[in-house]
């Protein structure tokens, strides 16, 4: 019976690895960060865009409008998830956890959009920045959600 032997094969990245010299991976992580933050301004104004639109939404109340607030909500974090928005991510989240749980309602507290809506415009102002203000926004919010959270009350308000 032959024995068996163990044939290694290095592939041609497995060596490039092993040679010396390129980036390490801070120098990987800076120079990403720096190519991504050329995009924030962009994105900023598309988050504008969208609260915009939302703001719209609010003033028209329609009921047929649900829909497009969380989808407008979405597209914040969707556009905002590169960066960091600190307060705006939590308070546009909120939104669309509300917004969620309103679709499956006859009625819409839009009340409660327009106070998120008003929190992410503040905070945008304020560049996402945390501070007590933004804080207090947020302990406001959560409230409001935990409020839509029980359908009873949202009927009955």
């Amino acid at each position: 019976m032959s024995e068996a032997r163990l044939i290694t094969i290095k592939s041609s990245l497995a060596r490039q690895i092993q040679e010396p010299g390129g980036r390490t991976v801070r120098e990987a992580e800076r120079r990403a960060s720096q190519e991504i933050e050329v995009h924030r301004a962009p994105a900023m104004a598309a988050i504008g865009r969208a609260l915009e639109e939302l703001d719209a939404l609010v003033t028209e109340a329609s009921p047929d409008s649900g829909a497009r607030v969380y989808a407008l909500a979405s597209q914040i974090i969707d556009v905002g998830g590169y960066f960091d928005l600190g307060p705006l991510h939590e308070a546009v989240y909120s939104l669309c956890e509300i917004a969620d749980r309103m679709m499956g309602q006859e009625t819409w507290h839009w009340p409660s959009v327009e106070v998120h809506l008003r929190a992410a415009r503040l905070i945008l102002a304020e560049d996402c920045r945390s501070s007590r203000a933004s804080e207090n926004m947020l302990n406001g919010l959560r409230a409001v959600a935990a409020r839509i959270t029980q359908p009873t009350e949202v009927a009955a308000g």
